[in-house]
Parts: structure tokens; sequence; C-alpha cells
């Protein structure tokens, strides 16, 4: 197990993200999943977050994301979710 240390704080706080397209159209091909792995990425660099893993099929993708404590889990999806589509689009 891998701790990470903080001002006055030890942690290691992980969540698994699941993000399904409408309809559950199968519309995500390797040039998307490849394109969608930077995006991902280059976001989670902004907030202070690393992507462990990343991994899809063509109607979904799965993240998985290290994150410090101070990071509002709902404020980090809402935005790798808008960030996403408005550059896959």
């Amino acid at each position: 197990m891998t701790t990470k240390k903080g001002y006055r704080t030890v942690y290691d706080l992980n969540i698994h993200l699941v993000l399904v397209t409408k309809y559950r159209r199968k519309v995500i091909n390797k040039a998307i999943l490849d394109r969608l792995n930077e995006i991902f990425s280059s976001t989670c660099e902004k907030w202070n977050c690393q992507l462990a893993h990343f991994d899809g099929e063509s109607d979904h993708v799965h993240l998985l994301i290290e994150f410090p404590p101070d990071v509002a889990i709902s404020k980090l999806v809402n935005n790798l979710k808008t960030v996403s589509s408005r550059l896959i689009r």
C-alpha cells in the first residue's frame, strides 16, 4: 500500500469511476479511447490527481483516480465529464 503525506495527514484515496454513453450506444472506438486517455490524464494533473488506470469498451470507460483529501469528488467528476465531452465533440 502506498500512502501519501500531506500537512498533518496521511492518505490513500482512490475512486473507481465508470462513465457510460447515453443509451449505452456503442460509439467509442480506438481513436476516441486514446484521446479520452489523454484528456483524462491532463485534467487529473490540473486537479492535482493521478490517473492510475484507464480502460474502456465501445459504450463505457473505467477510470481509477488517486486524489488528495482536499479535492471534492463531485467537482472533479463534473469537470472530467464536462471537459471530455467538450473536447471529444
